[in-house]
């Protein structure tokens, strides 16, 4: 690890310098950010410091992120060297790339780094040819959809990275955790790079699309009676006139019965028209009591000898 003098002076100035801007009124807010993202560095390098590296990567990284890794790239290093510490080969590796990326493309803008960047760029080359030396690599692809990558007992990554693994036999989980999970187990040597690949996923069924299913013709029920009603209006309207016949009858006869009874004189044939006409008055009870009968008959049956149905519509129209 880096002595407190070395570190302290390489990455607080490379903070400054690499997070610096000109403060003027339009960038106040930003240099207020920037302020706080100083804090946050020297926050992990008091852990650095105190040799509780994992302490100082949970300030870093986040750190990182929130930057980029172009305005980052100077923290990329630190977290490199961290990473390495720590003994993850993988980030350390990423990191340095990160870095060497970012050198190069101000490199290329015309950019002057300055002594301490350039001495750090050829540690970090130094450091990755040394790590690909020492470590054996597994570089795993890329995948649509991506694929959960799990390398021995690691945390598990999206497939697309390349591991530094320690010289051996390793045991590549894709998609751990989950009903597909397969295992693979892979030799990588010193200076090797093994490539694997995530399963093809299982090929996707043709879509099939259902013919429309017909709809059931729409139904109801129906009551249904042995005959019309019409029936019941005509036994009624014939009933109601064999009342009107007998009231008639009636009548006439109470008007001979009143024209012949005494004191007025009566001869015989006023007497048998009277006669006949009484017997027809009440014969003529017979019409309209046959016909309410009838009526009763017809209303009963109509009420009693109906029953439901079920019915459906066709074209619009209901039907048995």
């Amino acid at each position: 690890m880096w002595t407190r003098t070395r570190f302290d002076r390489a990455v607080l100035a490379a903070l400054a310098l690499s997070l610096a801007l000109p403060v003027t009124p339009a960038r106040a807010q930003e240099e207020t950010n920037l302020a706080g993202y100083r804090e946050r560095f020297k926050q992990g390098l008091d852990h650095y410091e105190e040799g509780d590296v994992a302490g100082a990567l949970s300030f870093w990284e986040p750190l990182y992120r929130d930057l980029g890794p172009a305005r980052g790239y100077r923290v990329g290093y630190n977290l490199a060297r961290a990473y390495e510490v720590v003994g993850d080969a993988t980030r350390a590796a990423e990191r340095y790339e990160s870095f060497l990326a970012e050198v190069a493309a101000r490199q290329k803008a015309g950019e002057e780094l300055g002594p301490l960047a350039a001495h750090d760029a050829t540690q970090a080359r130094a450091r990755l040819d040394e790590l690909a030396k020492t470590r054996g690599r597994i570089r795993v692809a890329g995948a649509i959809p991506p694929v959960s990558v799990r390398i021995d007992g690691d945390e598990p990554r999206i497939s697309g990275f390349v591991a530094y693994v320690a010289p051996g036999s390793h045991d590549v989980v894709f998609a751990p955790g989950t009903a597909d999970e397969r295992h693979e187990r892979v030799d990588a040597q010193a200076g090797e790079v093994v490539d694997v690949a995530p399963p093809e996923p299982p090929p996707l069924r043709p879509l099939t699309i259902a013919p429309p299913r017909e709809a059931p013709p729409a139904t109801k029920d129906r009551v249904v009676h042995p005959f019309g009603v019409g029936w019941l209006w005509a036994a009624g309207a014939a009933t109601l006139l064999g009342g009107v016949f007998t009231a008639g009858a009636y009548a006439n006869a109470v008007s001979l019965h009143d024209r012949y009874a005494p004191p007025y004189p009566t001869t015989q044939t006023e007497v048998d028209a009277y006669d006949g006409a009484r017997t027809l008055a009440y014969a003529s009870w017979a019409v309209p009591a046959a016909f309410a009968v009838t009526t009763a008959v017809l209303v009963g049956w109509y009420l009693l000898g109906k029953k439901s149905v079920r019915v459906t519509a066709s074209g619009g129209v209901w039907a048995f």
